[in-house]
């Protein structure tokens, strides 16, 4: 089987090195002429545009901002409070008018103990990278659907060739039985069968046509286009990436983003638990001032604490509450893992399946067919063998073929759903593709 440079992304930035190159699927790189190049999209392309225009990492941009409007919140002390109280003021007797009148003026606020603040912004700066991990995640969502878009695409046209291959099929052999039926050789029921046949593989060929328009526009979908401005996606559909072994997914899944956003919910937790022992500690409410004394003509300082009583009872149910969330996480975390090895080892399954299926056919199958089909041509050009015959075989050739094209796809599929679970590259590690991949990084 052919083996060609898989196509690659390249560097965005350090952040996000691994996530950009484990969206891609490997596919072997067709050389085009200058004006091809102008109706045609590589993979490449597609993601980057799917980057740089897609809602649903802009959403983020206003969660981190978010965000940031919670940190300054977080960080600020207990306000400032002044106070005015005028007391013996517009009453009887002696203290009638204002002869008597008390004025007290008072500056008060409260004494954060605990360290408080240091865990509110602990909280904001856990959420900060947890947004981080999150957004990783979308982004490799998003890429992997990406991408899938892209194969769909490439599949459709090799079924779309195809169905022109059969739709040529079906002309020349109804020319082929025309010359016989008028030479006295075939009956005429075989001519209407052939033109019948004729009819439906020009139908499957308009039907497979609107598939592959329609299989466009769902992938300029995705950077917002509603007509895909391209006549076709670059790509060879028979020549497939080195496969990683499931040992290896696995020993990497400590770094998917999936299961590192157990470990950024749990600082997250981690930091809520840590403010709320802090609040178990109480605060020291103070008040001072000075106060005016009309009647003596005298001033005064003024001062006041109060410190709350019972706090650590109080909040020892919001703590039980915290904690046994904070508990649960890591229980989470093990529950993902052995999900993700689940679905990883029927990815790989159905891959290497798929592959075995696209080899068989390839090397055996459809070689054999086509020999076959020749065979049946002449033997029925030479009066050695009936309609029947030949059109059976014809008919298995292309059924062969499409099956050859669905389970290359699949192949391809199933590459994309790996790279989707596991935030790893599928591709060999060659080195012309570690450079190119680099360097489009570099410039993105």
């Amino acid at each position: 089987m052919s083996s060609s440079r898989p196509l690659g992304i390249k560097k965005a930035s350090s952040a996000y090195l691994k996530l950009i190159s484990a969206a891609l699927v490997t596919m072997s790189i067709s050389v085009q002429s200058a004006n091809a190049q102008k109706s045609s999209i590589t993979l490449e392309n597609a993601l980057k545009r799917t980057l740089s225009n897609n809602p649903d990492l802009v959403v983020f941009e206003f969660k981190s901002s978010a965000l940031d409007g919670e940190s300054k919140m977080a960080s600020l002390r207990p306000e400032m409070s002044v106070g005015v109280e005028v007391e013996n003021v517009l009453g009887t007797g002696e203290v009638s008018g204002i002869k008597d009148a008390e004025l007290t003026l008072t500056l008060s606020s409260v004494i954060e103990l605990g360290d408080k603040v240091s865990g509110r912004m602990n909280v904001v700066s856990s959420k900060k990278a947890q947004l981080l991990t999150q957004r990783r995640i979308r982004t490799l969502d998003i890429l992997g659907e990406t991408t899938r878009r892209y194969i769909n695409v490439i599949v459709q046209q090799a079924l779309h060739k195809t169905e022109q291959r059969a739709e040529m099929l079906a002309r020349t052999m109804l020319q082929t039985v025309s010359t016989r039926v008028e030479a006295g050789a075939s009956s005429p029921l075989e001519k209407k069968r052939a033109e019948s046949a004729l009819s439906q593989a020009r139908l499957s060929l308009l039907i497979s046509e609107q598939k592959l328009n329609e299989y466009k526009r769902d992938l300029a979908i995705m950077w917002g286009d509603t007509n895909a401005a391209f006549a076709e996606v670059e790509g060879t559909l028979l020549s497939f990436p080195n496969s990683l072994s499931l040992e290896h997914m696995l020993s990497q899944l400590q770094s998917n983003p999936h299961v590192l956003l157990y470990a950024d919910n749990y600082r997250v937790q981690e930091a809520r638990l840590r403010v709320v022992q802090a609040s178990q500690q109480f605060d020291i409410a103070w008040e001072a001032g000075i106060r005016r004394m009309q009647g003596i003509n005298d001033t005064a300082l003024v001062a006041s604490i109060s410190v709350p009583l019972n706090t650590k009872q109080r909040n020892l149910g919001e703590y039980e509450q915290q904690r046994a969330l904070l508990d649960s996480i890591d229980y989470q975390k093990q529950a993902k893992i052995r999900e993700l090895t689940r679905q990883i080892n029927q990815v790989i399954s159905a891959k290497d399946q798929a592959l075995l299926t696209v080899t068989t056919l390839q090397d055996n199958v459809v070689p054999t067919l086509e020999s076959a089909l020749n065979l049946a041509r002449e033997g029925y050009e030479s009066g050695r063998y009936n309609y029947i015959e030949w059109v059976t075989t014809q008919q298995q050739l292309i059924d062969m073929q499409r099956a050859l094209i669905k389970a290359a796809g699949l192949v391809h599929l199933r590459s994309a759903d790996l790279e989707a679970l596991t935030g790893i590259p599928v591709f060999s590690d060659s080195p012309s593709t570690s450079a190119q991949s680099s360097e489009l990084l570099e410039k993105k």
